[in-house]
């Protein structure tokens, strides 16, 4: 029953980025991206050369809402220096969620270093021409502890996609986020392709 839940709807997609380096004698920066997702799971690995330097970028969750939202994740950022483990567990009111995150403060992400806070998150999702055009879009906010001064801060999660559907296996998709976690502030946006397994 739980592997089917993780195995309806799976899609694969992937997208390639080429540019040239703003700061010159530099190698063109490159994006690479694969992943796998549907409601309940997502991975996805990024390849990344950015003025000469190589980063890899992985994040993975599951999610499990039954009226009680559970959602662990990993994510390592190299390219903007974000690394964690969290588990966030809420409960949920339609596309509303309120609860609790539990994120690994150490440098060594599967130690038993966790600090637990208060988060939210909305997620909305709508199809719209004869479902040919989908939108999706999620804010999740946290607010931990701050290490600085002892104050809370504020950090956030705020995604858009929109996809839309060339033939009945095959989409495309663009995607954006803006993001400020572990006092990093980051944004990206990029298009590609969605393949329906």
């Amino acid at each position: 029953m739980f592997l089917n839940t993780l195995l309806t709807g799976l899609t694969l997609f992937g997208s390639f980025a080429m540019r040239t380096p703003n700061v010159q004698p530099n190698p063109d920066d490159y994006e690479v991206s694969v992943g796998i997702n549907n409601d309940a799971v997502y991975a996805n690995r990024q390849w990344e050369r950015e003025l000469g330097e190589f980063y890899i970028d992985d994040l993975f969750w599951a999610k499990f809402d039954n009226g009680i939202y559970f959602k662990p994740e990993y994510m390592d950022k190299q390219s903007q220096g974000v690394r964690y483990l969290k588990i966030d567990a809420r409960r949920s009111f339609k596309s509303i969620s309120i609860g609790f995150t539990s994120r690994n403060t150490d440098e060594n992400v599967f130690s038993q270093n966790f600090v637990t806070f208060v988060s939210f998150g909305m997620s909305k999702k709508k199809k719209y021409y004869n479902d040919k055009i989908e939108v999706d879009v999620s804010f999740d906010g946290y607010f931990p502890p701050s290490e600085e001064d002892g104050r809370d801060v504020f950090e956030f999660e705020d995604k858009f996609k929109v996809s839309y559907q060339l033939t009945e296996k095959l989409r495309l998709y663009n995607v954006g986020e803006i993001s400020k976690l572990q006092g990093k502030e980051f944004y990206k946006g990029k298009i590609g392709i969605e393949v329906s397994l």
